[in-house]
C-alpha cells in the first residue's frame, strides 16, 4: 500500500514537471490539493520551480511550530522553531464568518516543508465546537496580484485590510468544480474501479474515465429524449440511463433468442418500433 503511494506521489509529480514549462511567463502557478498528496515527496517540487506554490489540506493532526524565537545572543545552538502548535488552542478564529467559516491564519514551520515558512489556516464552521480543518499555503498574500471585484457573490469582494491574509485560503474554492466531476465518477458512474500500477496504465483507464464521463454529461443537451435531465440531479438522470440501457439489452436479447418460427411480422415491428422509440 506504501510502494502503490509513493508511485502515485511519483508521477503526480512528474506530471507538474512536464507541464510547468508551459507555465514559465506565469507569475502565479498554484497547486490546490487535498491532504493525500501534501506530502514531503511531493511539495518538495516547489523548490524546483520559481514560479510554483502550493495551498492543500492537511491532516488536523498534523506537527506544527511556531516560528523560531528571536535570538538572544547567548552560546549555544539557535532554536529551529519554536513551539508546537494545536489547531485547538493556538489558532484565534475570526469574530465574523468569512463566507461559511470562522477562519485564523499564522505564520508557522511544518516538517512537511522543511525549514520553509509557510502559512497555516484554520477554519471551523462552528466556532465555538465544531470541528477543525487545517490548510498549508506556501504563497502569500503580498504575492498575489488578482482583480477580487468579478467576484460578484464571493468573499474576495469584500476583502478589506482584515481578510487579505485569508485570499490564498480563498483561493482553494477553485479546486472544488473538479472535485465534484471526480465524486460523480466514482460514486454515481461506477469508473474508477481500476486497478493499474505503471503510468501509461494510470494514464489510458484515466482518459477513457473523463471521456465517457463528459459523453454522459453532454447527452442532456444532445438528445431529447434527456433534455429534462439537464436540470435535474445527477441520481436521477443516472437511473433514467440504466433503465434506457436495461431495456434496449433487454429487447437486443429478446430479439436474437426468440424462435424463428414465432418471428411474425408482427412482432417484429413491435421489437422494431420499440427499438426505435429507446
Amino acid at each position: 500500500m506504501w510502494q502503490k503511494k509513493e508511485s502515485k506521489l511519483e508521477l503526480a509529480a512528474s506530471m507538474i514537471r512536464q507541464v510547468m514549462p508551459g507555465f514559465s511567463g506565469r507569475k502565479n502557478v498554484i497547486i490546490l490539493c487535498d491532504s493525500w498528496y501534501v506530502k514531503e515527496n511531493l511539495v518538495s517540487i516547489i523548490d524546483e520551480c520559481e514560479n510554483l506554490d502550493i495551498i492543500g489540506n492537511a491532516r488536523s493532526d498534523s506537527v506544527i511550530y511556531d516560528l523560531p524565537p528571536q535570538r538572544t545572543g547567548k552560546r549555544g545552538r539557535p532554536a529551529s522553531h519554536g513551539k508546537r502548535l494545536p489547531v485547538h488552542d493556538d489558532f484565534t478564529l475570526s469574530d465574523e464568518k468569512i463566507g461559511d467559516y470562522y477562519m485564523a491564519a499564522r505564520h508557522v514551520l511544518t516538517n512537511i516543508f522543511g525549514r520553509r515558512t509557510v502559512l497555516a489556516y484554520v477554519t471551523s464552521a462552528d466556532k465555538k465546537n465544531g470541528s477543525r480543518r487545517l490548510f498549508f499555503s506556501t504563497v502569500f498574500p503580498e504575492q498575489l496580484q488578482i482583480s477580487c471585484a468579478w467576484q460578484e457573490k464571493s468573499p474576495l469582494n469584500q476583502t478589506g485590510s482584515g481578510r487579505m491574509q485569508f485570499i490564498p485560503l480563498m483561493l482553494y474554492a477553485f479546486r472544488w468544480p473538479v472535485e465534484v466531476s471526480y465524486y460523480e465518477q466514482k460514486t454515481f458512474w461506477s469508473l474508477c474501479s481500476y486497478m493499474v500500477r505503471s503510468r501509461k496504465g494510470i494514464e489510458m483507464p484515466v482518459n477513457l474515465i473523463n471521456i465517457s464521463y463528459c459523453a454522459m454529461k453532454l447527452l442532456p443537451y444532445k438528445n431529447e429524449a434527456f433534455f429534462k435531465y439537464q436540470t435535474e440531479s445527477v441520481q436521477e438522470f443516472r437511473f433514467a440511463l440504466s433503465e434506457q440501457i436495461r431495456q434496449q439489452v433487454f429487447y437486443a436479447i429478446f430479439a436474437e433468442k426468440v424462435e424463428t418460427s414465432i418471428k411474425s411480422n408482427a412482432l417484429k415491428q413491435l421489437i422494431q418500433k420499440q427499438g426505435h422509440h429507446l
